[in-house]
This record gives structure tokens, sequence and C-alpha cells, in this order.
């Protein structure tokens, strides 16, 4: 066989190589190497000691060649024995230690192909018999395993080079794998003549024995204990070998299920009463298995031991006969009755056999002990009974109960059905909570009370209903005494209907009130509609409002209704349903509405819910309570998106298509202000005529919080382009024209002023007084014009002192009512600067003193024109298309300032710098520590004079008085200067304005709107309530496609010049979207849902009556629908975290899909 395969090989190779010279494009390299391969091969197969020094000759490298298997010529004599060629490459410097690719040398080959000449020769040149294979074997476990006996008598020899402690994989010795492989010959060798030593573990902590035992190696067995007896060890004492595990050989003998190896065990003098680390006996082993035959050998070859391990126990207390009932072994269970052991032992925690067979499922024990008059009364830790656990374990009641009366009695049975656990419940309550219909149908025709409670006052029934037990409450309301619990509370107060209602149960709940169920109250004064709403079972508060209407606005002990408590527990569904049955929005004891509650718990599903009601909505925004006075300012401050939603569904538009003539658009602004009806009911409710509502409180409150989502919403937008087209373009336009006459009479004041006060100088004058006042000038050669001149200056200053007086009252009100927050305004400080300027500007000519400085007039008309126009452009911040880049213009303007209040710092630091280095240089422009800062900022923005300052003083001192004293530190300071101040920090101020303009230019239009919100609310403090209420409107309808009519005058230039101070930017996000679609494709999805629901669960009753009429038994009749009592939990409400605003339709359909259908 060896030859063939040989042959087959060889024949193979030559093919190989044949095909390589054949190919026109072959490697040469590669041919080459194939070829020397081949040769080498060949040569060391055969042994042929000329030709291979030829080879070897031509090219010393070919000792290196390898085949495919990544074997070398030394790998080759090994396998052929050929130690002439083993010789001749030791000679020549050869590798006798060379691995192939499985790791192995030519020692491992020889061993493997048992070529005895090499391996004595090579154990004669002392290689290295240490070396692994890949498969963690040395050459002394290759021989062992494959059972090469010639071979471990040649290595006993040479025993002194072989490493007998060595271990392999798993650290397993030789020793051990003869033991696992049952090589007796090979263990004999290895213990005689290689002195291995047998009690010496693996890694695993297992002997060669327990290995011998494990695997059923018998005589490999006897040799370990042969050697034992020869070195003065008993077999007793050998056989008694723990492992790691505490096992002894006959437990590992046991475990492996060979019965030659536990007979030579026993025979051998192993104890079956050993006991291992968790003290279960080789008993208690072959017990589990079921090994009856290795029982029953184990008792007849040790009968002394016999009565020992029946009554031993292991960690958990369990005997032999617990082992054998707990995987149902009923042989065993029986032969150890018969054999003496105590049928009702108990175990740790207090389980008999029987109990313990029960628990688990064995009912072939289980009757067996019953058959063997096994003590049904015993109870476990939990104080069950064997009727409790057969009947959570769904065994057959029937069968149990037959076998216990035939048994024992009928008398035993009866006592067994009553009893109760710890948690006080029979059997009866279990049959009904784990939904076994047959074992509850059972147990009430032998008998069982139906009306016993637990311990929390809990009937069977009560069982059934919560977890949706409708098969098992209809046999429990079928029993003799059904019609007598069916009303029952339990410690809580609640009846079935309660409980069915609060899970969800809808099919129990129609059920329980066929049969006449009572609407009580629990313990909270709560009814089941309560409780329903609680939970989010719209299906549950459907049944029972359509069976019992006047439940809907029934109060609990706290006052609360259904809708308060759905409130709670943020049940959006619960909410709309009772909203759309039209509950009553009532107030609880302490007067809170159920809007209260979704606000104050911050709910935005339920808060969500009432607010975009269809119907109610407008009714839940109404509700007013101390601690939400307004649900809409509540909203606002508390639940911004919800009261998005609102915006959103207050701006409808025409069913019809949006190019049609009557397409229009509606704005309602109920939820903004006040109709004139609320305001007459409010004034006749306080008793007070004058009553007024504070302006624009809804838009206020947007800006006080910092909503400007809302601000920004199309409906805002609106209510205040509302306001600006009923009143303020009037107003604002007003203020604007009567603002222009001031500005042009401060104006025409400011330059004839400059035209009066300049001195006449005839051509002869060489010296003028400048200290003279512009009367004297003008009493000099006055002329009629200049006497025209100064009548229109006194007019001037008496138009400008009148709107001086005026708007000094004005803003001494608003500081009395803004307090502190006008101080804060920078816009009022540059009003009062302009009002003090104006007033010194035209004093002196009111008052005719002559005294007066021109100087100080001229200085305060220029700071006048400055503000006046400056405030004029703060005025244009209220119109659009200028507006916004005023506020722009403000905005980078508080940046730069902010900015420079910063870095002034390397202002002052280089002013002072250079003032300290060039003062001394008469230069001007550093001759003070002002002139030297002023001299700084504007060499900042480039006007640095180099050649002025630094490099004439330097070269040419003797033509200019000006000169650089210190010209080295002059111009290092310079150098830094110009590095940090107009390269750094000027960039640095244009990155910050480019890059901040961008949210300035975001910002803008809500701004601006912020701005408009101030002003009207400052104009309707001060109107009259009557025009108020003729102007304000509450709704507003758009015709977008109708022609537009003519406009007026002032709208014409508004619109021309100033634009609409308002856009409808927005309003397309909310008009324009799919959720109309979607909510209506969900809704057809949804009754198609309901639909094939009905029809599966009306297939499910025609099968399962086709079923019973054919007579055919199934594990799922035994079965009631419901849920597990492990999945039994709160559910919870939707808490979808919707972050758009304008999600209401689409989570309206969301929250359509009810959770409240039960299990079916």
């Amino acid at each position: 066989m060896f030859s063939c395969s040989l042959i087959l090989e060889v024949y193979f190779e030559l093919e190989r190589l044949r095909k390589i010279w054949r190919s026109p494009f072959r490697n040469r390299r590669v041919f080459s190497t194939d070829l020397d391969v081949l040769e080498m091969e060949q040569a060391a197969e055969s042994g042929n000691l000329e030709d291979f020094n030829k080879l070897f000759s031509a090219e010393p490298a070919r000792l290196g060649v390898r085949d495919s298997k990544g074997r070398a010529a030394a790998h080759q004599a090994a396998a052929r024995n050929k130690v002439n060629i083993l010789q001749f490459i030791a000679n020549h410097g050869g590798d006798l230690s060379i691995r192939d690719h499985v790791g192995n040398t030519p020692l491992h080959i020889a061993v493997e192909y048992e070529s005895l000449d090499v391996i004595e020769y090579l154990l004669q040149t002392a290689v290295d018999t240490s070396i692994l294979n890949n498969k963690q074997q040395a050459p002394i476990h290759i021989a062992t395993e494959l059972n090469r006996v010639s071979v471990l008598q040649l290595m006993s020899k040479y025993k002194e080079r072989i490493d007998m402690r060595q271990g392999g994989e798993h650290g397993r010795t030789a020793l051990h794998l003869a033991a696992i492989y049952d090589h007796d010959q090979c263990a004999k060798i290895l213990i005689s003549e290689l002195g291995a030593c047998p009690r010496r573990p693996c890694n695993n902590g297992y002997y060669p024995i327990h290995e011998a035992a494990k695997n059923a190696s018998s005589r490999t067995m006897e040799v370990f204990l042969q050697w034992g007896e020869s070195r003065g060890c008993s077999r007793e004492e050998m056989i008694s070998f723990y492992d790691a595990e505490g096992n002894v050989p006959l437990h590992s003998a046991v475990h492996s299920g060979d019965f030659k190896a536990v007979e030579l065990c026993l025979k051998s003098g192993a104890k079956i009463s050993t006991q291992q680390h968790d003290l279960s006996t080789p008993v208690h082993l072959a017990c589990a298995q079921g090994a009856i035959d290795i029982v029953r050998l184990m008792f007849g070859l040790q009968p002394q031991e016999k009565a020992l391990c029946l009554q031993s126990c292991d960690v958990q207390k369990m005997t032999p006969l617990h082992c054998a009932a707990m995987f149902d072994r009923a042989e065993i269970v029986q032969f150890l009755i018969q054999e003496g052991a105590d049928i009702n032992a108990m175990d740790k925690e207090r389980r008999s056999p029987l109990l313990l067979a029960a628990s688990r499922g064995g009912w072939r024990t289980v009757l067996a002990l019953i058959r063997l008059k096994a003590n049904i009364h015993l109870k476990d830790f939990n104080h069950r009974n064997i009727l409790h656990l057969v009947v959570m374990n769904g065994g057959r009641l029937d069968e149990f109960a037959t076998e216990v009366i035939k048994a024992q009695s009928t008398e035993d049975l009866q006592e067994l059905l009553n009893e109760k656990d710890n948690m006080g419940c029979p059997p009866l309550h279990f049959a009904s909570r784990e939904s076994h219909i047959r074992s509850l149908e059972n147990l009430i025709r032998l008998g069982a009370c139906i009306n016993l409670k637990n311990n929390n006052n809990e009937s069977p029934l009560h069982f059934a209903a919560r977890y949706g037990r409708y098969n098992t409450v209809k046999q429990l309301l079928d029993s003799e005494k059904g019609s007598f619990i069916i009303n029952e509370t339990d410690g809580d107060g609640l009846t079935p209907l309660h409980i069915a209602s609060q899970q969800g149960h809808t099919r129990v709940v129609q059920l329980l009130l066929n049969r006449g169920a009572l609407l009580h109250r629990d313990h909270n004064g709560r009814n089941p509609l309560h409780l329903a709403a609680m939970c989010g079972f719209t299906q549950t508060i459907e049944l029972l409002h359509s069976v019992h209407s006047h439940l809907l606005d029934q109060v609990d002990k706290d006052g609360n209704t259904a809708l308060h408590l759905a409130t709670m527990e943020n049940k959006p569904n619960s909410i709309a349903l009772l909203l759309s049955m039209e509950c009553k929005l009532l107030y609880n004891h302490i007067d809170l509405s159920a809007i209260d509650y979704a606000i104050y718990y911050k709910f935005p599903e339920a808060a969500l819910a009432m607010v975009t009601h269809d119907s109610r909505a407008q009714e839940v925004m109404a509700l007013r309570s101390d601690k939400h006075p307004c649900v809409t300012l509540a909203l606002i401050a508390s639940m911004p998106k919800v009261f998005e939603s609102v915006q959103d569904k207050c701006i409808t538009k025409a069913n019809c298509k949006k190019d049609s003539k009557s397409f229009y658009i509606k704005y309602s602004f109920m939820y903004y202000q006040k109709s004139t009806d609320e305001k007459r009911e409010i004034r006749k409710a306080l008793n007070n005529p004058q009553w007024v509502p504070s302006p624009l409180e809804v838009v206020n409150a947007m800006v006080v919080h910092g909503r400007v989502e809302l601000l920004a919403h199309p409906l805002s937008q609106k209510y205040l382009q509302m306001k600006w087209n009923s009143y303020g373009k009037y107003f604002h336009c007003a203020h604007l024209l009567f603002y222009m006459v001031f500005l042009i009479f401060v104006t025409y004041f400011s330059s004839k002023l400059m035209d009066v006060s300049r001195p006449i100088v005839s051509n002869a004058t060489k010296s003028i007084d400048f200290q003279r006042t512009y009367l004297q000038y003008a009493e000099i050669n006055m002329t009629e014009e200049q006497m025209m001149i100064k009548a229109a200056m006194y007019t001037s200053a008496v138009v400008i002192c009148i709107y001086i007086v005026l708007s000094s009252l004005r803003e001494v009100l608003q500081l009395y009512q803004q307090r502190w927050q006008y101080l804060l305004d920078p816009t009022n400080l540059v009003l009062w600067m302009l009002y003090i300027s104006s007033l010194m500007m035209v004093f002196p000519l009111l008052t005719g003193q002559t005294q007066a400085l021109v100087s100080l007039q001229v200085s305060c008309a220029s700071i006048t024109v400055f503000l006046t126009w400056f405030t004029l452009l703060l005025n244009l911040q209220r119109f659009d298309m200028v507006g916004i880049y005023v506020v722009m213009f403000l905005e980078i303007l508080q940046t730069l300032i902010k900015v420079l209040v910063v870095f002034s710092i390397l202002i002052i630091a280089f002013g002072l710098a250079l003032y300290i280095l060039l003062s001394q240089g008469d230069h001007l422009s550093f001759s003070t520590v002002p002139m030297s800062l002023m001299r700084t900022f504007s060499m900042m923005l480039g006007e640095i004079d180099f050649l002025g300052t630094y490099v004439q003083p330097f070269y040419l001192t003797d033509e200019d008085r000006r000169t650089l004293p210190y010209p080295f530190p002059a111009f290092l300071i310079l150098g830094i200067f110009m590095v940090l101040m107009p390269i750094l920090l000027m960039n640095l101020l244009i990155g910050l304005a480019v890059g901040d303009i961008e949210s300035v230019r975001r910002n803008a239009q809500l701004k601006r709107l912020a701005m408009q919100v101030v002003l009207h609310t400052e104009l309707e403090r001060k109107l009259p309530q009557v025009l108020l209420e003729k102007v304000d409107k509450m709704e507003l309808i758009e015709y977008p496609n109708e022609t537009k009519g003519k406009l007026g005058f002032l709208d014409m230039v508004i619109r021309k010049w100033l634009c609409n101070p308002f856009s409808d930017d927005g309003l397309e996000m909310v008009l324009e979207n799919n959720e109309d679609y979607v909510s209506g494709e969900l809704e057809k999805m949804k009754t198609k849902l309901k639909t094939i629901s009905k029809n599966l669960e009306g297939q499910q009753v025609l099968l399962r009556l086709i079923i019973q009429k054919m007579e055919i038994k199934t594990e799922a009749d035994e079965v009631d629908e419901g849920v597990s009592p492990k999945d039994l939990k709160h559910i919870a409400g939707i808490n979808t975290k919707w972050t758009s605003p304008r999600v209401r339709n689409k989570l309206r359909s969301a929250l359509s899909f009810s959770k409240a259908q039960s299990p079916k």
C-alpha cells in the first residue's frame, strides 16, 4: 500500500513537471526549482548516495529545497529509513531539525513511518527531541498516539535524551495519550522503561488514570493499577486520586458511560460512596444519566456501600433518588426505592423527589412515585404541594387525580385542592394565571373552591381578568358560585371588571359586562373607565362608555375625572377619545384642570392631544386656574412646540384648487387676543367695567421667553400685520413725519448758525477777534436779509424747544414705566444726549446772552446734527427693507465695541510707548498722552506716516526740528505695532464682522418683529380701548388669487419706499406639505389592519370549532388566551419625541393607532 501511494505521488509530480516543460511561457527558475526538488526527493528516498552527492556538488543549496508539503531531503530520507543520506546531510552542515509546513522534524517523520534506523541515528546525534509540531506533539507523543511500540522500545535506550514530563496539547504527556487511546503496551514501556510518572496531571487537572477511566481504557487502567501495586500503592489508593474538579476515576468512568471501565474501577477497589467537591457520588451521576445497568453493577459489587450511597446528599441536599427524579428516570426511581431509598427525603429547598419531579415536568416519575405511596402532602419552601407544581408546570391533572385516587385515597386528593402557598394562592389561582384551562376545568370538577383568595385578597377570577384569560373567566363564571365572585374586590378595592379594564382586555370586559358585573369604585373612588383611561386602552373606554355612558364624567376621591387621570399618565389616545365623547372639562378638588397637569408635568403628547383637538381645542385653551391663568401663556413658556402646533391649526385654507379665485387662507387670532364677548364676560365676572386686557400679551410672552420660532410663525406675522394695518402704520408714519419736521428745523438752525457766526473780514483786516458772539457781528452792518435769517432762527429754536419738551415728557413717562430697563437701553441715552445738546445749541439765542461762547454753540450744533440724523437711522428699524440693514449695522457695531474695549489695552500700550520715545523729538502728534493715544488709534487704520515721523527725522536732523532721540527702540516698537495692530487686529475685526454678519442677517427679521411687538404694545397702552375694539380683528381672510384693490397713497408710499414690514416667509411651510396625504393613507392602512384582525379572529374561532367537532386534541386546547405573567408590564404611552413643530396631523394619526387592543 505504501509503495503504491509512493508511485502515484511520483507520477503526478512528473506529470506536473512535464506540463511546465511544454509551456511556452514557462518560468525558467520555477522549472529549475521543481526539477531540483524531484531529483533530491528521488535520491533521498532511494538512498542513492552517489546521485545525491552529485546533486549536492552541483548546487549545495539543494539541501534546503522543499516540496509542496514543506519537506526537505532530510524528511524524505527519514520517511524511507535512509540513514546514509542523513549522515551525508549532517556531514555537510545540513539541518537535521528542519521543520515542514506542519512543524514536523525528520524525527517526527521517522517516528510516524517507524523508521527505526533513522530514529536511532538521530537520537545518537542528539537532535532536539522536545520540538512540538503544530498539533503540539513531540516525537514521543506521536509514537504513543500511533501505538509505535518498537519506536518506544528504541527510545528507551536513549531515555536520558527524552523529556517524559513534556506536555503537548492541554499539557497532556505521552502517558495521558496512552490512557486516552488505551495503548497498554505503550503505557508499560513509558512507565517501566522510560520512567513516565502516572501521577503527573495535565493542565486541566486530570491524571492519566482519570483519562483511562473517562475513555473506558480498561487495559491501560490495569497497567496503572499494577504499577501502583509494584510501588506499594494499593489499588484503592490509586483509584482514589482526585482531579481538579474532585472527581475520582470512578466518577470519570461513570461520566463516560462505559460499563467495563466502571466495572474495572469497582473491581480495583473504587468506592461508590466517594464524593467529589460538590459532594455527589458516582451513584448520583449514574442516576442522573439514567444508567441503570451501572447503578445495578455498583450496588451488586459493593452492597455494603449501598445504604450509605442511598442516604448521601450532595451540596443541594439531593439524594440519588432526587437526581433520578429530577431528570424523569422512572426506572431508576423504582429501582432505588426497591433498594431502600427514602422516598420522602427532602433537599435544600424542602423538595421531596415527588415535588422535584413535578417542578421539572417529570410526569412519568410523578406517577411512579404516587404508585409507590410517596407522601403527597409534603410542601416545598414556598409552601406549595404537589398539586401546585403539577398545575404550574402544565401536568395532566386528570391522570394525576386518577393515580392518587387509585394509589391512595380521594380524601388525600381533596386536601390538596384548596391548600395555599406562602402567597395564599391555592392551585386554582395558578391554573388561572398560567392559562391552563384543562387543569382549571379538572380542579373545578374535583371540587376546588373558586372563591378562595390569596394574601392580596385576590380570587382566581381576579387573576384571570388580569392576564386576559377569556375562557378561564367564562368557566369560573359558569361554575356554581360564579355569580357570587363576579363583583368581589381585592385588597385595593378592584373588582375583576376594574382589573380587566386596567389591562385593556376588551373581550374579558365585554364578558363581565354581559354577565352582570357591577360598576363599583375602588378604594381611590375610581371606576373601570378611570383605569382604562389611565392605561390608554381606547377600545375598552369605548366599550364601557357604550354600556354605561354616565361613567364619563364621574370623579374619584380627589375630584379627578377620567380626563385628569389620562393626562397624568400621558395617554394621548385616551385624551383624544374622551374629548371626542364630549366629556366635561372639570376642575378637581385643588382647582386644576387636565391641561394644567399636562403643562405642569410637561407632557407634550397629552397637551398636543388636547389643544389640537378638532372640536374641543377652543374649550381647552379657555380653561383658567390659579396655577395657569392663561393656557396660551403657559404653553409658550413651557411647551413652545405644542403651541406651534396650535398656531398651525389656526391657519386654514379653502378646500379647492390653489389657483382658483375662491381659494382663501384664513388666519384665526382667537388665541392671541380676547374677543369683545370674552372681555365683557371677564368685566362682568370681576365686577369692573374699566378692566382692560394687557396689550399684546401673547406675542410679548414670546419675546420675554425668547420663543423665536413662535414669533417667526406666519400666524404671528399676520397678527402683527393686522395690528400694523389697523393703526400701526398711521402712528408710525405720523411719528416719522413729526420727527422729520424736527430734523429739518435742527438742520436749518445749524446751517444758518454757521453763516451768522462767521466773521466778516475786509481785505485790509489782518487780525480777527474770534471771541465775539454772533450778536455782536450781527449788529455790525445788519442788512434786511440778515434780519430775516435771525427771525427764522428764532422760529426754529422755538420749534426745537417745543419738540424737546414734548419728547422729554414722553421719555420721563417711559422711565417711570420701565424703571431700570429703560436705563439699560443705549437708544435712550442717545435721545437724552440729543435733547441736551439741542437745548445748549438754541439756549443762547433764546436768552439773548451775548457773552456765550460761539465755540460751545458750534460744538453742540455739530453733536446735535449728528445725533438727529443718527436717530433718524434708528427710527427706520421698524420698516422692513431698510430696517433689516439698520439692525445688522447696530449688531455689528455692538460686536465691534466689545472687541475694541478688550483690545484698547494694546492702543494704550503702544500710545504710551510712542509718547515716551517721540515726545522729546518735537513731534506734535506725540506731544501729550491724549494726543499720542489718538495718533496711535489713527495709525491702527493705516496712517502711520513712516517717512515724516521716522525716516526724515532719522536722516535729516538739520533741516527739520523734529528728531528721533531713541531710534532703535522706536523702530522696534513700530515694527511690533505694524504686526499686531494694522495686520493682526484689523484682520481680526474684519473676520468678526464678516462671521457675525451671517447670523445677524438670519436674525434681523426676527429682531425687527420683536421691536414691532414692543412698539405696538406701547401704542396700545396709550390708545383708547374703544378705538382698539373697533380696529382689532379676530380673524383675517386673504384671497391670494384675487386682483389687488387700489392702494391708498400712504400704503403706496410705504410699500414703494419702505416696503411691507411683514413677509410671508414660512407660510408655504405650513400650507405646502404632504402630511394630510400621509395622514389619510395611515387611516386607510389602519382600517385595513382592523379588518384583517377581525377576519383572523373569526377564522381562529371557526378553526377551533372544526377541531372540536372532529375530536382532535391539541396542546392549544389546554392553553387559554391572554398575556404571559412575565410579559405583563405597565403599558406606557407614546413617548415619541417629535422635533418638527408641524407634525400635528402625522402625530395625531400615529396616536390613533390604539394600544388598547388586547392579545387575542
